[in-house]
């Protein structure tokens, strides 16, 4: 369990919109915040790789939040703004059996 000392980043939750239609039938999307917790990020290491002859800058992270009943919503559909980056949201699990901690598989460098 992460004591709440630990819990020392704020992470902005947010969703993508539908969009407004304009008279050419063009659908402006765009995300919105939907609501922010405290955190514990950890970040492991980065890695490189050359795709398609371009470096790709691709970083991983486990976050975890207290599990309530904002969090148990949140799915691979959101993504995750904390210190300052923009992370897409690709797995949700609850580490324990007792449900008090909710924790989510994070990547920064793909498309979100």
């Amino acid at each position: 369990m992460v004591r709440a000392g630990l819990l020392n980043e704020r992470a902005t939750f947010q969703q993508l919109t539908a969009g407004v239609v304009d008279a050419y039938g063009n659908s402006y999307t765009g995300w919105k915040t939907v609501g922010a917790r405290s955190a514990d990020l950890r970040e492991r290491t980065g890695k490189e790789a050359i795709e398609g002859g371009a470096l790709a800058d691709v970083s991983m992270a486990t976050m975890r939040c207290r599990s309530d009943s904002f969090t148990d919503t949140i799915t691979t559909a959101n993504r995750v703004v904390i210190r300052g980056y923009t992370w897409a949201v690709k797995n949700v699990i609850k580490p324990d059996s007792k449900g008090i901690m909710v924790e989510f598989l994070i990547e920064r460098g793909v498309a979100t």
